[in-house]
């Protein structure tokens, strides 16, 4: 959750966001500034910064199982077109195209267009679960923009939920 857009700010909304330890001190968050730079760092530079990496909000849509694959929630823009996500681009690959964001076969899945590095985030986290990209299955294929880059959770617990037309939050950090 971002610190607030307007208003006050506190030492402890900057420990809640970011993390840290006593004593506080303005120059341990100066990466966090969302504007402004140099030494001067103002509390006014933090309004809308987050931890996260990226957020997108996902809107479940719902594929039923069929006697080819198994049923789906969340979203994929890749086979069954269903859910969608909010912006649907990554911050973390420069802008790549996110083509799934979704539990099927107690497995969850972020997959992107092109192939991608696995790097540059530790976790995800759907809807208040984290996913440790250190624990995800990864795979890419295909070569360039054409390709398709996976990282797979094996997981009982769909962080989606069964609720077609709800929202869901996701951020990497």
């Amino acid at each position: 959750m971002a610190i607030t857009a307007s208003g006050i700010i506190s030492f402890a909304d900057f420990q809640t966001e970011f993390g840290g330890s006593h004593p506080i001190t303005m120059g341990e968050y100066a990466a966090f500034r969302v504007s402004g730079s140099g030494n001067a760092i103002s509390m006014n530079q933090f309004y809308g910064a987050s931890a996260s990496l990226d957020t997108q909000t996902v809107t479940v849509g719902y594929q039923p199982a069929s006697q080819y694959t198994p049923a789906m929630y969340g979203f994929d823009g890749w086979l069954w077109n269903k859910g969608s996500c909010s912006d649907g681009t990554s911050n973390i690959y420069a802008g790549g195209n996110i083509a799934s964001l979704n539990w099927s076969n107690n497995n969850i899945q972020f997959g992107m267009h092109g192939i991608r590095a696995n790097s540059g985030w530790t976790t995800m986290n759907v809807n208040g679960l984290n996913f440790p990209r250190a624990y995800a299955s990864y795979s890419a294929s295909g070569s360039g923009s054409s390709g398709k880059t996976f990282w797979n959770w094996s997981t009982s617990t769909n962080s989606y939920g069964t609720t077609v037309g709800a929202t869901k939050t996701v951020t990497w950090s």
